[in-house]
């Protein structure tokens, strides 16, 4: 190999040592989906994204599908119709969520020099928020009464058509500082790592790690048991997005968000002629994955001459749409039990 590829392929190695020493000791199956150095070949620094689909394996941020692989989303009557007329599940932009202090609870532990640069980076980053399917969740009468419309909603239960899509990544949500021990390693083995190689580092660390980072929480939201899916759609602070499956809409402080789309089964809008010349139906589903609703359940606090009305009401819905979507509706009742409605 001649002098000049050594002198051009040198910070390349730096980039992959970087990884190994820094990122592979706490994210065993950390690698870049991009990297690319900034300027010339004598660059002290970098830019890069990771790979989503295997970040967070054998770490405690992994989710492994258990049971039946199901999920539920609680949310109310008319949000219900909204998703069953449109077609989607909504991801909210980061600047759009609850709790404001996401991002920001697990940067924490860096440099406040580097934290500022987070705020325009939390419209670039999307999440659905979920609660795994078993019998406390569906029950949970907190989960009910704040994201359940006060037991008048519903939940649906619905698993994904692909666990480990390309573009999007599952994991649990971190609560409390104790949880945020591996950002604090990897801020310590990362100086490290710069002080021994000539000052050489990602231009933005913190933008490097933003996934990592957007799974921890207060420890006063550990009662959730968030499992959470991340999109990640990059763009300068004051440009808009052009993906096909990011929109704007009002959230409900009547504020103008940027939302991102998870298709029904059945209803996704990227399955063109035009996309179909650039590769397969499986090839465009394994980037976005869809959503099989496998049931809806009505809330407790609705009578029951109302849960009739909103039962019918339902399956006209799903005749209008030709039958696309499959699933049973069921109710809760004030004694907690599950039962299917006729």
């Amino acid at each position: 190999m001649s002098k000049e590829n050594d002198e051009w392929t040198a910070p390349f190695a730096k980039v992959d040592k970087f990884r190994r020493e820094v990122l592979n000791v706490i994210f065993p199956y950390a690698v870049f989906s991009q990297a690319g150095m900034n300027g010339s070949s004598e660059a002290n620094s970098f830019n890069g994204k990771l790979l989503l689909n295997d970040l967070f394996k054998n770490t405690e941020y992994e989710y492994k599908h258990k049971g039946n692989g199901r999920f539920i989303h609680f949310t109310s009557l008319f949000a219900l119709k909204s998703i069953l007329d449109n077609g989607w599940l909504r991801m909210s932009e980061f600047g759009n969520l609850t709790d404001k202090n996401e991002l920001f609870y697990g940067a924490k532990v860096f440099e406040d020099s580097q934290v500022k640069k987070l705020k325009e980076l939390k419209n670039n980053i999307f999440c659905l928020s979920a609660c795994e399917a078993n019998a406390n969740t569906q029950r949970d009468s907190f989960m009910w009464e704040a994201y359940g419309d006060k037991g008048r909603g519903v939940f649906i239960e619905y698993e994904f058509t692909d666990k480990k899509p390309y573009f999007h990544i599952f994991g649990k949500v971190q609560y409390g500082l104790e949880a945020l021990e591996p950002l604090r390693q990897l801020k310590i083995l990362s100086e490290k790592f710069k002080m021994e190689n000539n000052g050489f580092f990602p231009e933005d660390f913190l933008s490097l790690i933003l996934e990592i980072q957007a799974f921890h929480k207060a420890k006063r939201y550990s009662c959730e048991n968030e499992v959470r899916v991340l999109f990640r759609k990059d763009k300068s602070e004051h440009e808009p997005h052009n993906d096909s499956t990011i929109y704007q809409d009002f959230n409900s402080n009547q504020e103008v968000k940027y939302f991102s789309k998870i298709y029904l089964n059945g209803r996704h809008d990227l399955i063109t002629e035009d996309n179909l010349k650039r590769g397969t139906k499986e090839d465009i589903i394994n980037c976005y994955p869809q959503i099989q609703i496998s049931r809806v359940v009505l809330g407790y606090n609705l009578s029951v001459e109302n849960k009739v009305e909103i039962n019918q009401f339902i399956h006209e819905i799903k005749r209008i749409h030709k039958n696309i979507y499959d699933f049973d509706v069921y109710q809760i009742t004030e004694e907690l039990e599950i039962v299917k409605m006729i």
